[in-house]
């Protein structure tokens, strides 16, 4: 039987490049996204989890693959704005997480939980505060659940993508900013939903087992530094 997965934030560009990665890696994947769940509106997201369970008979993983990406410097940041992308980004996770444990648990299964933070939450750029702020909490939410539920036999981990080039009509980009971070990258290029999906997949599967609580970067390189920063060479 195949193992099955429940994508949150199915549509977006990394969700729909994990879902192609793991139907074609052979899992049965049940993903969900605007508008049959609104991630930012509160009591919902657990309540559709169950729903989602017990209608496709449980889990073997999740995915949280969804998120919002505003940039706003730190003086026009506002409590709305922060409660909006501290919804969407952290507390939809940790409930989505949270009823997929309790699930878990009742049934006496093991279960893998996998999130996708940012290297923003370790690294500063301008207009990403309350964004950054959001992915060191799911971070710490990693960490927590992994420690509370590893020998309830689940297993929690996230990657940290760098700027990935999504196209979203959700979080729009300038292309001008593309090609800012394009000229700083250390391949030449940013990156694409596919190199993201992959390490994913290979945290799902049986060669990641040991792989826990730990959030890993996945960014081509682009958090050691640039070569385009000043330096005294000749």
């Amino acid at each position: 039987m195949a193992p099955t997965v429940l994508v949150i934030g199915a549509d977006g560009g990394i969700g729909r490049a994990v879902v192609d990665r793991l139907t074609a890696d052979g899992w049965s994947v049940t993903g969900t996204d605007l508008p049959e769940i609104d991630l930012s509106r509160g009591g919902v997201v657990a309540d559709h989890v169950a729903q989602l369970w017990d209608g496709q008979g449980g889990f073997d993983a999740l995915v949280h693959a969804a998120g919002v990406f505003p940039a706003v410097p730190v003086v026009d940041s506002d409590e709305e704005l922060f409660d909006r992308v501290m919804a969407v980004n952290t507390r939809s996770a940790l409930s989505a997480e949270a009823e997929f444990v309790r699930r878990c648990r009742t049934e006496g299964r093991p279960g893998t939980l996998l999130f996708v933070s940012s290297g923003a939450a370790t690294r500063a750029r301008l207009g990403t505060a309350v964004y950054a702020a959001s992915k060191a909490a799911l971070d710490a939410l990693v960490r927590g659940i992994a420690l509370e539920h590893g020998r309830d036999g689940i297993r929690c981990c996230a990657v940290a993508p760098g700027f990935v080039d999504v196209e979203s009509a959700v979080n729009p980009v300038p292309r001008s900013y593309v090609d800012a971070l394009t000229r700083a990258s250390v391949r030449g290029r940013v990156g694409r939903p596919d190199d993201i999906a992959v390490v994913l997949s290979w945290l799902l599967g049986p060669d990641a087992h040991w792989v826990n609580g730990r959030t890993v970067p996945v960014d081509g390189g682009d958090g050691i530094g640039t070569p385009t920063a000043p330096n005294w060479l000749t």
